[in-house]
């Protein structure tokens, strides 16, 4: 049972890590002021774009109209305060992201970052995380009672996570399950 359930984790992992390898996000700069903002991938699909300042405030969201394989837009960032932002883009669970800089006479592009939506399973009192870590970051897994933390493990920068925590001695309740890294933070609740 354990094999099974091992083996459905890491079937979701690899196809969210599918999904996300062929996802990207490119920025081409045209002036100072617009640039075309081209999202790909290899299969059919409805993405979810959006573009977000420093602060994580979304200021611009678009779902694309049925499944495509390409979409590209020219947009006009004049209206925007120099600063730093992300292009992003979704689908099925997993993210690509462009970093740019508009500034006083050019749009800089930084370097694109994939993320996949960790898969967590509860059963028979096993809690299952699998987590493709593409920043190559530290990962903490955390387990919260109410408040109270009461599992904590630092996870080295490991680019396949996969733990398996068993909580039969926890008693029946609502625990909240807590995997974050630098700029990421999933959680997962596990009612018992």
């Amino acid at each position: 049972m354990k094999t099974i359930i091992a083996v459905i984790a890491l079937v979701a992992s690899a196809n969210i890590a599918f999904a996300t390898g062929n996802l990207r996000v490119d920025i081409l700069p045209l002036s100072s002021e617009r640039a075309v903002v081209a999202v790909s991938s290899q299969t059919e699909s409805q993405y979810e774009i959006s573009i977000e300042n420093a602060y994580g405030e979304v200021i611009y969201y678009k779902e694309t109209e049925g499944n495509v394989t390409d979409y590209r837009k020219v947009y006009d960032f004049s209206k925007l305060e120099q600063g730093e932002y992300k292009v992003i883009a979704t689908i099925d669970g997993a993210t690509s992201q462009r970093l740019f800089t508009v500034g006083s006479n050019e749009i800089a592009v930084g370097k694109l970052k994939y993320v996949a939506d960790p898969v967590f399973t509860f059963k028979d009192d096993v809690l299952r995380v699998a987590y493709l870590n593409y920043p190559g970051e530290q990962v903490d897994l955390k387990i919260y009672d109410g408040n109270q933390l009461i599992y904590s493990k630092a996870i080295n920068s490991e680019f396949a996570v996969n733990e398996g925590l068993n909580l039969s001695k926890l008693r029946s309740g609502n625990y909240q399950v807590v995997l974050a890294s630098e700029n990421e933070v999933f959680d997962y609740t596990v009612r018992k």
